[in-house]
Order: C-alpha cells, then sequence, then structure tokens
C-alpha cells in the first residue's frame, strides 16, 4: 500500500507488482471503487511474473535498510569509542593536581589534654573518697564533660584574645554551647561525693556558668574589641580563672597559669 500511495518514489514495475497485490487480496486502492463480495479476481491477478519479482525486490529493499542502519551503528560506535579515548588521552596530559594550603578555623581535639587534666585533679582527691568505684565513675564523667567544654571555651576566647577570630566564630560559640549543655545535663541528677569532690564539683559548676554567659556575649562584643572595657565579660573571666585554677593549676590549652584571686586580710 505504501508503494502504491507513493508511486513517484519507486520504479514503476514495482508499483504495478504491488497494486496487483493488494487486488488478489481484495484491499481496495487509493482512488478505486471497493471490490465486491465473491467478484473474480482481475486478468492481472492470474499473472504470476509481478509477484515473482515483487520478493526478491522487497527482500533487497529490505536489506538495504537493515545494512545501512548496521552501517550508521557502527560508525557512530566507533566515533564514541574515538571520543572516549581522546578524553582518556587528555586526562592523561593534564598536570598533577597541587596541594594547597588553606588556613582552618575546626576546633582542635583536646581529648588527650582532658585525659591528662581529670588525671591532675584526682591527685588532690583523698584516697578515701576514691575508694568508691561507682563514686568515682560518676566524678570522672562529669569532669570528662566539664573539661572538654572548657578546653573548647578557652581555644575560642584565646582566639578573641590574640584578635585571631573568623567570620564563623558566632558558630563555634554556639557549637560550644551545645558542649556545655552535655554538663548541663549530667549535674540535673544528685551526687552523693565525699567533701573534696563535692568541693570541685562546686568550682566546675562556677566556672561553667560563668564560660556559657561569655560564649553567649562575645561573639556580638568582637567588633572593636569592645569585651575587653565589658565589665560583666571581665568579671565573669576573673570568677572562671579563679574557679578553674582551683582544680588544676595551669590551663591544658594555653600552658599558662590560671589567675587566682586573692583576698588580703586588713
Amino acid at each position: 500500500m505504501f508503494f502504491v500511495e507513493n508511486p513517484g518514489q519507486y520504479a514503476p514495475e514495482l508499483v504495478a507488482g504491488a497494486a496487483s497485490e493488494l487486488r488478489r487480496r481484495g484491499v481496495a486502492l487509493p482512488g478505486a471503487p471497493a471490490p465486491t463480495a465473491g467478484a473474480p479476481a482481475a486478468a492481472a491477478d492470474t499473472d504470476d511474473a509481478p509477484r515473482a519479482w515483487l520478493k526478491p525486490v522487497a527482500l533487497g529493499l529490505g536489506l538495504l535498510v537493515l545494512g545501512g542502519g548496521t552501517y550508521w551503528l557502527k560508525q557512530n560506535s566507533d566515533a564514541e569509542t574515538a571520543a572516549a579515548q581522546a578524553r582518556l588521552e587528555a586526562k592523561r596530559r593534564l598536570p598533577p593536581p597541587k596541594l594547597v594550603e588553606a588556613a582552618t578555623h575546626a576546633i582542635p581535639n583536646y581529648d588527650a589534654a582532658v585525659a591528662r587534666t581529670i588525671a591532675q585533679q584526682l591527685r588532690a582527691v583523698p584516697a578515701a573518697e576514691q575508694a568508691d568505684a561507682q563514686k568515682m565513675r560518676q566524678f570522672r564523667e562529669l569532669a570528662k564533660r566539664f573539661w572538654t567544654a572548657e578546653t573548647q571555651t578557652e581555644y575560642l576566647t584565646g582566639l578573641a584574645e590574640t584578635g585571631k577570630t573568623g567570620p564563623e566564630f558566632a558558630d563555634q560559640a554556639r557549637l560550644v554551647r551545645e558542649a556545655w549543655q552535655a554538663w548541663n545535663r549530667a549535674t540535673m541528677y544528685g551526687y552523693s561525693f565525699g567533701p573534696t569532690l563535692q568541693a570541685q564539683v562546686k568550682r566546675m559548676g562556677e566556672a561553667a556558668s560563668g564560660q556559657q554567659h561569655i560564649l553567649t556575649d562575645l561573639p556580638d562584643l568582637l567588633p572593636e574589641d569592645r569585651f575587653r572595657g565589658d565589665k560583666e565579660i571581665v568579671n565573669r573571666t576573673l570568677d572562671v580563672q579563679d574557679a578553674v585554677g582551683g582544680l588544676v593549676p595551669v590551663s591544658p590549652v594555653s600552658g599558662q597559669p590560671y589567675k587566682r584571686v586573692v583576698i588580703k586580710a586588713m
């Protein structure tokens, strides 16, 4: 039917053979009346010559299309392979990557310093108080949470003191305040420590309160170093130094002695 509907694209013999085959099958040709039921086939339909060469021609056309498609696929595949090889070769010719140093403001890990500081802090605890294993486990966990947050806080306040803070300081302060929340949650429980451990927990609590207030206010006071003249920041810093100095004499972060408040009797 396609041959008959597009006669200009094919040889006349091919079109005639297609029309004969359609008539033999009882298919109405374009522009011709539909054949009546039982009508005898046209004389041309009895002629086997057109059908004899029609099949080889159709087969030849099919092979031609199939061969052309196979050739196109092969050419396309060869082009893609060549392009992939070209990309690999281009990558091989690229210079090796260069390592570039970039400033980082990540808070250092003070786990080792925390462990050493707790051990130093426990030296002042009498053996009688250390005899209770359960209470010592509880105290060590409290001390670990305290010094984890304290060392990070000292690192940030040290950046402020030396003028080395970056644009991410407010986010860093927020993260360290979250570390203090771990201490706050632990202190909600009641502990029956001995007098020395109780005194140390009290000092840690005083320092924790002051540091959390400092971290809350410090980011807004960084411009023009306004925190240096802020009375609350200054007073809380002195209180923190005195409280932590009652636990260990030297900061595990700066290596400098804590400043104790000395009250002179008149």
